[in-house]
């Protein structure tokens, strides 16, 4: 097959703009302005990664203070609760998590002092000190409770370290318990609560003050860098921008369309796009042309009998299997045609005059039964035919038939026939016409072979 671009495709090529023009330049101007923008964007990086160490240590300051905040308000949690259930369960969480505590005050401390120019620290000591204070009345509580509980001290050395007067000795438990919870509830404990949260409120503010004194004078260097870095990027992104409207126009718009027509087995259009686009274009139209025209001539090959011309078993197969779906609700004739005496041919004559007499068998047929839009004959075995109507009135049949029998004389062929007919397809199935057709089809074969011998006896 010949592919190569005629005197029109070649004009085409020309007409069209080749993508190296396109790329090649652009790709070397956006290569150099890159290695410039590379160099400025180390310094930008270097200088965004210490204004996001800035905001971290920030956020690492105030997350671990509140966390400190947290902790007292839970162990508090956990000494009203043993107040009210008496569960020593809570009060071993409770001296667990003051140890806890305790490393977690030295670490934030620690912290925060580590930085001489962090105002914060001293606030920090002080909320410590309130910290304290509330840890004394919780442990006083604690003590009271323990004691009405008659809990073994030694399990809790701090506990057992904090005295109780002559007058709380004496108490009954209950009493001791109604003590501890005024404790909790007490001025005393409520005013080193409030200065415990204003202290941290307080050093979260002056670490955030200061946190944003940096950020400052860090973005002000920063931005001089991005000023710069917005120059060479918008260069790059006109650059592209005008990339991406040539390529959109001349390559990927046309690619898109091309494949909504490659999976319809349309055509594509060779004169739009890039000159490698319409070159394939142009190729693969040629090779589509070539490949439908094969297609079609194989179809009809593999469908029709050699002999007859007629569609054969292939093709009724590939009818029979669409009819039901495809006319469900339509009306449907079969007919079973059936040649009478091809093996007495074949075997007196032979195989030459047994086709010329199928191939005169398959001409009445057509003529009776096929031709028209619903009308469809086929050969599917050796002698064997069919014919299907759709839509068809059952007043054609009967005519049909008379005409069938006319064609035979003039051809001089005789044929057994037999038809069913359904007038709703979905009421029904084709194997069943079929059979039905069969059946009146072999008793017809049968009265011909009681006619042929008859006359042999006389």
């Amino acid at each position: 097959m010949n592919t190569s671009p005629n005197t029109t495709a070649v004009k085409l090529y020309k007409a069209g703009v080749s993508a190296k023009s396109v790329i090649i330049p652009a790709v070397i101007l956006i290569f150099c302005l890159h290695l410039l923008i590379i160099l400025n964007t180390l310094r930008i990086n270097r200088m965004g990664m210490a204004v996001s160490r800035t905001m971290q240590e920030n956020l690492r300051y105030s997350q671990i203070t509140w966390q400190y905040e947290d902790g007292t308000e839970q162990l508090s949690d956990k000494v009203r609760l043993y107040i009210s259930t008496g569960d020593e369960d809570y009060l071993s969480t409770y001296f667990r998590g003051r140890g806890q505590l305790e490393e977690q005050n030295i670490s934030v401390y620690q912290l925060l002092t580590s930085n001489p120019e962090r105002r914060a620290a001293a606030e920090l000591s002080l909320a410590s000190a309130a910290a304290q204070e509330r840890t004394i009345i919780e442990l006083h509580a604690l003590r009271l409770c323990a004691d009405a509980a008659s809990v073994d001290l030694n399990s809790y050395p701090q506990l057992a370290a904090v005295p109780l007067s002559d007058d709380e000795v004496s108490l009954l438990p209950s009493e001791k318990k109604l003590a501890a919870a005024r404790l909790l509830g007490g001025l005393e404990y409520m005013q080193a609560k409030s200065k415990l949260h204003e202290h941290i409120s307080r050093a979260i503010q002056l670490v955030s003050d200061d946190t944003a004194v940096d950020i400052r004078q860090q973005s002000a260097t920063l931005g001089s860098y991005r000023a710069l870095q917005w120059i060479m990027t918008l260069s790059i992104v006109t650059i592209l921008f005008v990339m991406c409207i040539l390529l959109f126009t001349l390559l990927l718009n046309p690619l898109e369309k091309s494949v909504a027509l490659v999976q319809n087995g349309e055509s594509l259009p060779a004169n739009k796009g890039l000159t490698e686009f319409r070159r394939l274009a142009y190729s693969y139209n040629e090779l589509l042309h070539h490949r439908k025209m094969m297609e079609t001539y194989l179809r009809k090959q593999s469908q029709t009998d050699a002999l007859t011309r007629l569609s054969n078993r292939l093709a009724f197969q590939d009818y029979v299997s669409r009819l039901s779906w495809e006319n469900a609700h339509s009306s449907v004739t079969v007919f079973s045609l059936d040649v009478n005496g091809l093996k007495e041919v074949n075997d007196t004559r032979g195989h030459f005059y047994g086709d010329e007499l199928l191939r005169e068998c398959a001409a009445c047929i057509m003529d009776a039964f096929g031709g028209e839009d619903g009308r469809y004959c086929f050969r599917f075995g050796g002698d064997e035919f069919a014919a299907f109507w759709v839509d068809v009135p059952t007043l054609e049949i009967v005519p049909a038939l008379e005409k069938f029998s006319e064609y035979q004389a003039a051809r001089g062929v005789s044929i057994s026939v037999g038809y069913a007919y359904a007038p709703d397809l979905s009421e029904t199935t084709i194997e069943a016409l079929f059979e039905e057709a069969d059946q009146v089809m072999y008793k017809a074969k049968e009265e011909f072979h009681k006619r042929n011998e008859a006359s042999k006896a006389q």
